[in-house]
């Protein structure tokens, strides 16, 4: 069997796009999530993978039954603090849904403007797998905000871009 220390080094070399999911609420709250993968066009699905230990995933959990929401913002270069802050490496004072520009989805969960774009969606379906929950999102609303930005990656444990002009 492979062991966790494999598994995420062979994970590390696959380059993934970083977002933010933001979650409606008082106060409202974030994660980085690079699981992340567009499932349907018709209708249209996305998922994220949250870990169970998570805050994200315990409200989307406690949520009733038909009301759970949550917004995946797909960062742009220049917001990799965005990604640290919601990943726990670094906190920022004060909070990102202060000091950036942020307007509510249709479900209420937070926008940051500055993103590359933003897909709002109600939870279609949550799998649990492993430590993990997927969270199968109907896609409620979706807007491409920054169409020339440069994309934020990470890859082999580091931070990254992919050039929108290549």
């Amino acid at each position: 069997m492979v062991t966790e220390t494999e598994f995420r080094n062979v994970m590390g070399q696959f380059a993934a796009g970083v977002t933010v999911v933001t979650l409606p609420g008082d106060p409202p709250h974030g994660i980085t999530v690079n699981a992340f993968a567009s499932v349907s066009l018709s209708p249209p699905l996305v998922l994220v993978c949250l870990d169970h230990e998570t805050t994200a995933h315990e409200r989307l959990a406690a949520s009733e039954a038909g009301e759970a929401s949550y917004c995946v913002n797909v960062l742009a270069h220049d917001q990799r603090h965005l990604g640290e802050h919601f990943a726990n490496i670094d906190v920022l004072e004060p909070s990102p849904f202060e000091s950036e520009r942020t307007d509510a989805a249709v479900t209420g969960a937070p926008v940051f403007r500055d993103s590359l774009a933003y897909l709002d969606c109600t939870v279609h379906e949550a799998v649990e797998a492993g430590d993990h929950t997927i969270y199968l999102g109907a896609v409620e609303q979706a807007e491409v905000l920054r169409p020339d930005a440069d994309a934020l990656t990470f890859h082999r444990g580091d931070w990254g871009t992919v050039r929108a002009d290549e």
